[in-house]
């Protein structure tokens, strides 16, 4: 079970809010806050692949990020378009005219939203003819966990505490998880209180999402198949190498 903590935005945190992506549900405007709640508490996260991918005068796409992240993200960072993340033929309707990126970048886990691995497979070499011959496709992926695997879909599991800075109150994040072996989804059924300043619960909601594993090898050779050459990966959001006690796959490919 993860450990019990309480965070705040600028916490450095190696485990943070596991399996679940923020690709909003437009017709959910209350799963959208909780969206925006966990990624402004991730928002360090984008100023890791920018530094470290990327030159300021250089050319970005964000796809599948929050509606209120993208106005936060382009008060400090120029040349940043950003795309809804749906599936591969919207995505190739929408980058339809578009020029080449010096980074393209699916944060927050947004690549565990694509289920179907046929249809990961079309929307990585979608996005490869848009890279620039210098450029990076960069996105992250939790590392499979046993526990997640293994564990009863009845219980419920306690996430993460968020403080949201903005409304002087929080959020609390419970899951249920189901597993299935043979498709490597995981079925999340995700419980969140929102806290007044007094530690009262004001609302809650219940989101079902749907993520999927990918192992590590298994992604390795897939961006092979797409036509990515040059393949890194690190195991934090600070540039470390992944090792054995990584919490997070992070991915940087180029052809």
């Amino acid at each position: 079970m993860i450990t019990e903590k309480i965070y705040r935005y600028s916490d450095k945190v190696m485990i943070g809010v596991r399996m679940i992506h923020l690709i909003e549900n437009n017709r959910n405007s209350v799963w959208s806050e909780v969206c925006t709640v966990i990624g402004r508490y991730k928002l360090d996260q984008i100023s890791f692949y920018i530094k470290k991918f990327t030159s300021n005068s250089s050319s970005i796409l964000i796809l599948g990020c929050p509606t209120d992240i993208q106005k936060d993200i382009n008060k400090t960072f120029k040349n940043v378009e950003f795309l809804d993340f749906s599936n591969s033929d919207g995505l190739k309707k929408s980058l339809k005219n578009k020029d080449q990126y010096q980074l393209i970048l699916i944060p927050f886990l947004g690549i565990m939203s694509v289920i179907d691995h046929k249809e990961q497979e079309n929307i990585l070499k979608i996005l490869r003819d848009y890279i620039m011959p210098s450029g990076k496709l960069v996105f992250d992926v939790d590392i499979p966990d046993m526990q997640v695997m293994l564990c009863d879909p009845a219980t419920t599991f306690f996430e993460h505490q968020i403080y949201n800075d903005q409304k002087s109150g929080s959020i609390i994040i419970n899951t249920q998880r189901d597993y299935d072996e043979y498709t490597q989804t995981i079925n999340l059924n995700i419980f969140v209180e929102f806290l007044d300043p007094s530690g009262a619960v004001d609302r809650k909601i219940m989101n079902q999402i749907f993520s999927r594993y990918t192992f590590r090898w298994e992604m390795y050779n897939l961006l092979l198949l797409c036509g990515y050459k040059s393949i890194d990966l690190y195991g934090d959001y600070e540039g470390n190498d992944y090792s054995e006690n990584s919490h997070s796959m992070i991915w940087a490919s180029s052809f």
